[in-house]
């Protein structure tokens, strides 16, 4: 069996048997294959050849094409500003935690012979020798052993053993909370006061705290 412009027409048509059909799809493939020269015209012929092609792929299975997805480039600027986020949560996170701390602590010296400076975010202490302080700024409870500075970040009213009212201390002074009496009484001196005290006195907490 030869091509011919019949043959392909019917092909083209859909009316070939199996055996022409596979016929003129070699011959698509293979033009090394004999056959009849057509009597059409060049044009004619072109637009035929590109019809049974159309045809031919749709029953060619197609690869499916995998697109690439291009990768999001993003500009320093918008890092710079995402890593400042990140690091203002963290600080953000890290300053309510430290808010929160110590509201209710034991401060301890009494293995020291020297003093124990400590530094809290409502308030400054300074422990001397032997001391020890438990404080609690939520209840406004002031339990004390030995000689401490206390200086106030802003106002507060502690109660301490041996009395009932409680004592205020304000934000911008120092006070010296001193080893309480043998009846239990808290005694509390700032440090505008210690002019008013025996030299004597005066000078040992001078001396003890450091104070020039």
């Amino acid at each position: 069996m030869k091509i011919d412009h019949k043959l392909i027409e019917k092909y083209h048509l859909g009316q070939c048997s199996p055996a022409e059909k596979t016929l003129v799809e070699e011959w698509l493939l293979d033009d090394t294959l004999e056959s009849e020269p057509l009597s059409i015209s060049t044009t004619k012929k072109a637009k035929l050849e590109t019809d049974i092609w159309a045809e031919l792929s749709s029953h060619i299975g197609q690869s499916e094409v995998t697109q690439t997805v291009p990768s999001k480039t993003y500009h320093f600027k918008y890092i710079g500003i995402a890593a400042s986020m990140v690091f203002l949560l963290c600080l953000g996170f890290y300053q309510l935690s430290k808010d929160a701390e110590n509201t209710a602590a034991i401060f301890d010296n009494r293995t020291s012979a020297g003093l124990k400076y400590i530094n809290q975010n409502s308030f400054n202490i300074i422990l001397g020798k032997n001391a020890w302080a438990e404080i609690n700024t939520d209840t406004g409870e002031f339990k004390t052993s030995g000689n401490m500075m206390f200086i106030p970040k802003k106002d507060f009213a502690f109660s301490f053993s041996g009395t009932e009212n409680k004592r205020k201390f304000r934000h911008g002074e120092t006070y010296f909370v001193l080893q309480p009496k043998k009846n239990g009484k808290q005694v509390i001196i700032s440090k505008s006061e210690l002019t008013f005290l025996a030299p004597t006195i005066q000078h040992e907490l001078k001396v003890q705290f450091n104070i020039i």
